[in-house]
């Protein structure tokens, strides 16, 4: 009795601290939705009015739609090639034993733990060494090195829940190792497919710390142009920015989840 009761304690307790921090997470989000609706350049509480002339203010800048264009062009080609070299290497490192192996995983999954500042930086000496300009091709290729551990540790974890042994049946039935990857193996990696391309989606969208030093006036992104905005102006443009972003994500996850179930793929 004694310990049910410790049980369904601890139980609250977890919960009530989920709750706490969940809101304190969601809590500024929530704010910066309503700077964004203020009449006013400055925050206030309670909010003194609404206004939409933040959102207007932003959709007609060329600036920042011109950024936009430049985020979403950059993560479109990033995510495929993220699948493209991430599903191959996530099943050697997962299902095969070679020598090195621990090595080049760390090697892999390094961009994880290297501060994105120091990736921006090496890639743009990089370039430069190389004589090659910064642009649309240094964004995607520094984008590509941040975002592709993210798609990889997906795969891999979607991979670990797989049983091998049905692998195996299908080549004791004579399938070659191109026909069960692609028959067997690759329809169940459909949610660490998709998990892994709304982890890269987002992290090149919104990342800032490489996009910085790679990108030009030319191919400047949302991030890189709201920085360069709040530096000038203090009104809630960037936050008109930031819940236009929110709105997206909702969208996008509510389709995925009606079209093929966000929620049940994810649970890797």
């Amino acid at each position: 009795m004694f310990r049910r009761d410790l049980e369904g304690r601890f139980g609250i307790t977890v919960s009530l601290l989920a709750a706490v921090a969940t809101v304190f997470l969601l809590l500024p989000v929530l704010f910066v939705v309503l700077h964004s609706f203020s009449p006013t350049r400055y925050f206030q509480w309670p909010p003194q009015g609404f206004s939409l002339e933040w959102h207007l203010n932003f959709y007609s800048s060329s600036m920042f739609m011109d950024a936009a264009k430049n985020s979403f062009l950059m993560a479109l080609i990033v995510t495929p090639l993220s699948l493209v070299i991430g599903i191959p290497a996530s099943y050697a490192l997962v299902r095969s034993s070679f020598k090195g192996k621990a090595v080049i995983q760390q090697i892999i999954l390094s961009p994880l733990i290297i501060p994105g500042v120091v990736t921006g930086v090496s890639l743009l000496s990089l370039l430069s060494a190389a004589g090659m300009n910064i642009g649309l091709f240094g964004l995607c290729l520094g984008m590509l090195v941040f975002a592709l551990p993210f798609a990889i540790r997906a795969l891999s974890a979607n991979l670990l829940g797989l049983d091998p042994r049905i692998e195996e049946a299908a080549r004791n039935l004579g399938a070659g190792p191109f026909r069960t990857f692609f028959a067997i193996v690759l329809p169940q990696l459909k949610s660490g497919i998709l998990a892994a391309s709304v982890f890269v989606f987002v992290e090149a969208l919104d990342n800032f710390s490489i996009a910085v030093f790679l990108s030009n006036d030319s191919t400047k992104v949302l991030p890189v142009a709201a920085y360069q905005y709040i530096k000038d102006f203090d009104d809630p443009t960037v936050a008109a920015m930031a819940t236009a972003l929110i709105v997206m994500s909702i969208i996008l996850v509510a389709f995925l989840e009606k079209v093929m179930g966000f929620q049940k793929s994810l649970r890797l």
